[in-house]
Protein backbone atom coordinates (compact mmCIF):
# COMPACT_ATOMS: atom_id res chain seq x y z
CA UNK A 1 0.00 0.00 0.00
CA UNK A 2 2.95 2.59 0.86
CA UNK A 3 4.78 1.66 -2.58
CA UNK A 4 1.20 2.12 -4.03
CA UNK A 5 0.99 5.45 -2.53
CA UNK A 6 4.61 6.97 -3.80
CA UNK A 7 3.86 5.84 -7.34
CA UNK A 8 0.32 7.58 -7.47
CA UNK A 9 2.06 10.48 -6.33
CA UNK A 10 5.24 10.12 -8.41
CA UNK A 11 2.48 9.46 -11.77
CA UNK A 12 0.75 12.80 -10.44
CA UNK A 13 3.59 14.96 -9.87
CA UNK A 14 4.91 13.94 -13.43
CA UNK A 15 1.87 14.93 -14.36
CA UNK A 16 1.49 18.48 -13.29
CA UNK A 17 4.95 18.98 -14.02
CA UNK A 18 4.20 18.62 -17.75
CA UNK A 19 1.07 20.21 -17.38
CA UNK A 20 2.54 23.53 -15.85
CA UNK A 21 5.63 23.21 -18.39
CA UNK A 22 2.88 22.87 -21.33
CA UNK A 23 -0.20 24.48 -20.82
CA UNK A 24 0.31 28.03 -20.18
CA UNK A 25 1.74 28.25 -23.52
CA UNK A 26 -1.44 26.39 -25.03
CA UNK A 27 -5.11 27.97 -25.81
CA UNK A 28 -6.54 30.86 -23.49
CA UNK A 29 -5.00 32.75 -20.30
CA UNK A 30 -6.48 32.55 -17.28
CA UNK A 31 -9.87 34.21 -17.07
CA UNK A 32 -9.13 35.89 -13.89
CA UNK A 33 -5.78 36.40 -12.74
CA UNK A 34 -4.79 35.13 -9.88
CA UNK A 35 -1.66 35.94 -7.72
CA UNK A 36 0.11 32.51 -8.12
CA UNK A 37 3.58 31.24 -8.52
CA UNK A 38 5.07 31.13 -11.84
CA UNK A 39 5.03 27.87 -13.80
CA UNK A 40 8.65 27.04 -13.41
CA UNK A 41 8.44 26.89 -9.55
CA UNK A 42 5.75 24.52 -10.23
CA UNK A 43 7.91 22.76 -12.50
CA UNK A 44 10.70 22.44 -10.43
CA UNK A 45 8.14 21.23 -6.82
CA UNK A 46 6.42 18.35 -8.94
CA UNK A 47 9.91 17.52 -10.17
CA UNK A 48 11.44 17.45 -7.22
CA UNK A 49 8.48 15.74 -4.90
CA UNK A 50 8.78 12.89 -7.83
CA UNK A 51 12.02 12.33 -6.98
CA UNK A 52 11.66 12.22 -3.33
CA UNK A 53 8.98 9.61 -3.20
CA UNK A 54 9.94 7.42 -5.49
CA UNK A 55 13.26 6.61 -3.41
CA UNK A 56 12.40 3.36 -2.33
CA UNK A 57 13.57 3.38 1.16
CA UNK A 58 12.02 4.29 4.27
CA UNK A 59 11.93 8.29 4.66
CA UNK A 60 13.30 10.19 7.36
CA UNK A 61 11.98 13.79 8.76
CA UNK A 62 13.91 15.49 6.23
CA UNK A 63 12.48 13.74 3.64
CA UNK A 64 9.00 14.43 4.47
CA UNK A 65 9.28 17.59 5.34
CA UNK A 66 10.90 18.56 1.70
CA UNK A 67 8.13 16.79 0.14
CA UNK A 68 5.92 19.12 2.22
CA UNK A 69 8.22 21.84 0.90
CA UNK A 70 7.45 20.58 -2.52
CA UNK A 71 3.85 20.24 -1.80
CA UNK A 72 3.61 23.78 -0.70
CA UNK A 73 5.30 25.26 -4.01
CA UNK A 74 2.64 23.38 -6.23
CA UNK A 75 -0.05 25.15 -3.54
CA UNK A 76 1.38 28.45 -4.70
CA UNK A 77 0.82 27.98 -8.37
CA UNK A 78 -2.81 27.06 -8.06
CA UNK A 79 -4.69 27.45 -5.31
CA UNK A 80 -5.57 30.93 -5.54
CA UNK A 81 -7.29 29.99 -9.19
CA UNK A 82 -8.85 27.19 -8.49
CA UNK A 83 -12.12 28.43 -6.67
CA UNK A 84 -12.75 30.38 -10.12
CA UNK A 85 -11.49 27.81 -12.15
CA UNK A 86 -14.01 25.19 -9.86
CA UNK A 87 -16.61 27.30 -10.47
CA UNK A 88 -16.37 28.04 -14.23
CA UNK A 89 -16.31 24.39 -14.83
CA UNK A 90 -19.48 23.90 -13.14
CA UNK A 91 -21.27 26.92 -14.62
CA UNK A 92 -20.28 26.27 -18.20
CA UNK A 93 -21.37 22.74 -17.68
CA UNK A 94 -25.27 24.25 -16.17
CA UNK A 95 -25.00 26.81 -19.54
CA UNK A 96 -24.79 23.99 -21.38
CA UNK A 97 -28.73 22.86 -20.38
CA UNK A 98 -30.27 26.51 -19.71
CA UNK A 99 -28.49 28.10 -23.21
CA UNK A 100 -29.03 31.21 -21.05
CA UNK A 101 -27.17 34.44 -21.65
CA UNK A 102 -25.12 36.58 -19.46
CA UNK A 103 -23.47 39.41 -18.18
CA UNK A 104 -19.99 37.56 -18.90
CA UNK A 105 -18.24 34.83 -21.04
CA UNK A 106 -18.91 31.87 -19.95
CA UNK A 107 -16.33 29.29 -21.58
CA UNK A 108 -13.57 28.94 -18.91
CA UNK A 109 -10.26 28.42 -20.01
CA UNK A 110 -9.44 24.81 -20.39
CA UNK A 111 -6.29 24.52 -20.64
CA UNK A 112 -5.82 26.55 -17.42
CA UNK A 113 -8.03 24.15 -15.78
CA UNK A 114 -6.86 21.09 -16.59
CA UNK A 115 -3.46 22.31 -15.33
CA UNK A 116 -4.83 23.25 -12.15
CA UNK A 117 -6.68 20.01 -11.77
CA UNK A 118 -3.28 18.37 -12.91
CA UNK A 119 -1.70 20.28 -9.49
CA UNK A 120 -4.35 19.58 -7.72
CA UNK A 121 -3.90 16.06 -7.96
CA UNK A 122 -0.50 16.06 -6.89
CA UNK A 123 -0.88 17.76 -4.32
CA UNK A 124 -4.04 15.61 -2.89
CA UNK A 125 -1.35 12.79 -3.64
CA UNK A 126 1.73 14.46 -1.98
CA UNK A 127 -0.58 14.71 1.22
CA UNK A 128 -1.56 11.56 1.36
CA UNK A 129 1.51 10.37 0.83
CA UNK A 130 3.03 12.51 3.99
CA UNK A 131 0.19 11.19 5.89
CA UNK A 132 0.66 7.71 5.75
CA UNK A 133 4.06 8.05 6.39
CA UNK A 134 4.24 10.16 9.09
CA UNK A 135 1.68 7.80 10.92
CA UNK A 136 3.82 5.39 10.24
CA UNK A 137 7.05 6.88 12.03
CA UNK A 138 4.08 7.37 15.03
CA UNK A 139 3.48 4.10 15.19
CA UNK A 140 -0.15 4.52 13.85
CA UNK A 141 -2.07 2.97 11.02
CA UNK A 142 -1.21 4.39 7.76
CA UNK A 143 -4.80 3.86 6.87
CA UNK A 144 -6.72 5.13 9.68
CA UNK A 145 -4.54 6.65 12.01
CA UNK A 146 -5.46 5.13 15.26
CA UNK A 147 -3.66 2.50 16.90
CA UNK A 148 -6.64 0.50 17.05
CA UNK A 149 -8.57 -0.63 14.53
CA UNK A 150 -11.92 0.14 16.49
CA UNK A 151 -13.31 3.72 16.20
CA UNK A 152 -13.01 5.53 19.70
CA UNK A 153 -16.35 7.10 20.95
CA UNK A 154 -16.65 10.80 19.88
CA UNK A 155 -16.47 12.85 22.61
CA UNK A 156 -19.11 15.49 23.71
CA UNK A 157 -16.95 18.15 22.59
CA UNK A 158 -16.18 16.96 19.45
CA UNK A 159 -19.91 16.30 18.82
CA UNK A 160 -21.02 19.93 19.68
CA UNK A 161 -17.54 21.29 17.51
CA UNK A 162 -19.49 19.28 14.56
CA UNK A 163 -23.08 21.21 15.22
CA UNK A 164 -21.53 24.60 15.65
CA UNK A 165 -19.35 23.90 12.49
CA UNK A 166 -22.76 22.83 10.69
CA UNK A 167 -25.20 26.20 11.52
CA UNK A 168 -21.67 28.35 11.13
CA UNK A 169 -21.91 26.80 7.56
CA UNK A 170 -25.58 27.07 7.18
CA UNK A 171 -25.28 30.83 8.27
CA UNK A 172 -22.36 31.16 6.02
CA UNK A 173 -24.77 30.65 2.74
CA UNK A 174 -27.59 33.09 3.72
CA UNK A 175 -25.62 36.68 2.45
CA UNK A 176 -24.73 35.25 -1.02
CA UNK A 177 -27.25 33.28 -1.57
CA UNK A 178 -29.90 35.90 -0.92
CA UNK A 179 -28.58 38.16 -2.92
CA UNK A 180 -28.02 36.04 -5.95
CA UNK A 181 -31.30 35.18 -5.18
CA UNK A 182 -32.58 38.39 -5.17
CA UNK A 183 -30.71 40.28 -8.29
CA UNK A 184 -31.75 37.03 -10.44
CA UNK A 185 -34.78 37.94 -9.35
CA UNK A 186 -35.21 41.93 -10.68
CA UNK A 187 -33.95 43.27 -7.06
CA UNK A 188 -30.65 45.18 -6.96
CA UNK A 189 -30.61 45.31 -3.35
CA UNK A 190 -26.62 45.83 -3.27
CA UNK A 191 -26.07 46.94 -6.99
CA UNK A 192 -25.03 49.95 -8.40
CA UNK A 193 -27.95 51.72 -11.13
CA UNK A 194 -29.13 48.85 -13.09
CA UNK A 195 -26.22 46.34 -13.47
CA UNK A 196 -27.48 43.03 -14.02
CA UNK A 197 -30.61 44.11 -15.01
CA UNK A 198 -30.58 41.63 -17.56
CA UNK A 199 -29.96 38.93 -15.67
CA UNK A 200 -32.27 35.68 -14.56
CA UNK A 201 -32.38 32.93 -12.46
CA UNK A 202 -31.22 30.86 -15.48
CA UNK A 203 -28.27 33.37 -16.63
CA UNK A 204 -24.99 32.41 -15.57
CA UNK A 205 -23.26 32.59 -12.20
CA UNK A 206 -27.05 33.69 -11.02
CA UNK A 207 -29.54 30.32 -10.94
CA UNK A 208 -26.69 27.91 -10.77
CA UNK A 209 -24.53 29.68 -8.17
CA UNK A 210 -27.57 29.96 -5.82
CA UNK A 211 -28.32 25.87 -6.34
CA UNK A 212 -24.83 24.76 -5.54
CA UNK A 213 -25.37 27.00 -2.33
CA UNK A 214 -28.83 24.53 -1.55
CA UNK A 215 -26.25 21.54 -2.05
CA UNK A 216 -24.09 23.08 0.26
CA UNK A 217 -26.62 23.67 2.81
CA UNK A 218 -27.79 20.14 2.33
CA UNK A 219 -24.47 18.19 2.79
CA UNK A 220 -23.91 20.00 5.84
CA UNK A 221 -27.39 19.03 7.40
CA UNK A 222 -26.23 15.30 6.30
CA UNK A 223 -22.95 15.91 7.99
CA UNK A 224 -24.49 17.42 10.88
CA UNK A 225 -26.76 14.74 11.69
CA UNK A 226 -24.08 12.72 11.55
CA UNK A 227 -25.29 9.85 8.89
CA UNK A 228 -22.79 7.21 9.25
CA UNK A 229 -23.97 4.79 5.50
CA UNK A 230 -20.36 4.69 4.22
CA UNK A 231 -21.49 5.92 0.68
CA UNK A 232 -23.36 9.12 1.66
CA UNK A 233 -20.18 9.51 3.97
CA UNK A 234 -17.81 9.87 1.33
CA UNK A 235 -20.00 11.82 -0.74
CA UNK A 236 -20.75 14.29 1.95
CA UNK A 237 -17.54 14.69 2.62
CA UNK A 238 -16.11 14.80 -0.55
CA UNK A 239 -18.59 17.50 -1.67
CA UNK A 240 -17.57 19.49 1.79
CA UNK A 241 -14.07 19.55 1.20
CA UNK A 242 -14.50 20.70 -2.27
CA UNK A 243 -16.29 23.75 -1.25
CA UNK A 244 -14.36 24.48 1.65
CA UNK A 245 -11.17 24.10 -1.17
CA UNK A 246 -12.84 26.87 -3.17
CA UNK A 247 -14.32 29.00 -0.01
CA UNK A 248 -11.56 29.32 1.66
CA UNK A 249 -8.78 30.56 -0.89
CA UNK A 250 -11.01 33.34 -1.85
CA UNK A 251 -12.33 33.89 1.65
CA UNK A 252 -9.19 34.43 2.99
CA UNK A 253 -7.52 36.59 -0.28
CA UNK A 254 -10.50 38.96 -0.33
CA UNK A 255 -10.32 39.18 3.60
CA UNK A 256 -6.78 40.20 2.68
CA UNK A 257 -7.71 42.99 -0.04
CA UNK A 258 -10.80 44.22 2.64
CA UNK A 259 -7.52 44.81 5.24
CA UNK A 260 -5.69 46.46 2.58
CA UNK A 261 -8.47 49.02 1.40
CA UNK A 262 -9.34 49.94 5.47
CA UNK A 263 -5.48 50.75 5.01
CA UNK A 264 -5.78 52.95 2.09
CA UNK A 265 -3.65 50.76 -0.06
CA UNK A 266 -6.36 49.44 -2.46
CA UNK A 267 -9.62 50.21 -3.68
CA UNK A 268 -12.70 48.31 -3.87
CA UNK A 269 -14.34 48.66 -7.32
CA UNK A 270 -17.96 49.46 -6.63
CA UNK A 271 -19.47 50.46 -10.51
CA UNK A 272 -21.20 46.92 -10.17
CA UNK A 273 -21.71 45.79 -6.48
CA UNK A 274 -21.88 48.18 -3.87
CA UNK A 275 -18.94 48.08 -1.49
CA UNK A 276 -21.31 47.17 1.74
CA UNK A 277 -22.55 44.10 -0.43
CA UNK A 278 -19.15 43.07 -1.33
CA UNK A 279 -17.79 43.18 2.28
CA UNK A 280 -20.47 41.15 3.78
CA UNK A 281 -20.20 38.24 0.56
CA UNK A 282 -16.39 37.81 0.73
CA UNK A 283 -16.66 37.94 4.76
CA UNK A 284 -19.38 35.18 4.75
CA UNK A 285 -16.99 33.29 2.11
CA UNK A 286 -14.36 33.14 4.67
CA UNK A 287 -17.20 32.25 7.72
CA UNK A 288 -18.33 29.38 5.32
CA UNK A 289 -14.92 28.24 4.18
CA UNK A 290 -13.63 27.55 7.50
CA UNK A 291 -17.01 26.16 9.37
CA UNK A 292 -17.13 24.31 6.37
CA UNK A 293 -13.32 22.61 6.33
CA UNK A 294 -14.30 22.49 10.00
CA UNK A 295 -16.87 20.62 9.79
CA UNK A 296 -15.76 17.82 7.47
CA UNK A 297 -12.87 16.99 9.86
CA UNK A 298 -15.35 16.70 12.71
CA UNK A 299 -17.76 14.81 10.71
CA UNK A 300 -15.36 12.53 9.10
CA UNK A 301 -13.79 11.62 13.06
CA UNK A 302 -17.05 11.67 14.65
CA UNK A 303 -18.85 9.07 12.01
CA UNK A 304 -15.31 6.83 11.73
CA UNK A 305 -15.62 2.73 11.52
CA UNK A 306 -13.66 0.41 12.03
CA UNK A 307 -10.79 0.19 10.29
CA UNK A 308 -11.14 -2.92 7.72
CA UNK A 309 -7.02 -2.86 6.69
CA UNK A 310 -5.77 -2.14 10.04
CA UNK A 311 -1.88 -2.00 9.88
CA UNK A 312 -1.14 -3.93 12.80
CA UNK A 313 2.30 -3.82 12.24
CA UNK A 314 2.45 -0.27 11.26
CA UNK A 315 0.56 0.32 14.71
CA UNK A 316 2.75 -1.98 16.81
CA UNK A 317 5.86 -0.07 15.68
Amino acid sequence: MRDRRGAVAATCCLVAAGAAAVLPFVGAPDPVAMPTAPAWLVVLSAMAACALVAIGRTPGMVRIVAVGLCAAGLCAGSLLALPHTILMAVVWAVNLVTGAGGSFEVAPSWSATLRHVAVLCAVVALVVWLVARVRGRTGRCARCGRTDACAPVPSRGMRALLVWSAALSVLGTVPYAGLKTAWSAGVGIGLVDDAFADVSFASPGFGDTVVLSVLSVIVTVVMGMRVRQRFVRIVAAGVGAVAALMLVPIGVSAGTMLIAAAAGLYRIDGSTIEPWAFIVIYLSFLLWGIAMATLVRTYWTVTARPCRAHDAVGAAA
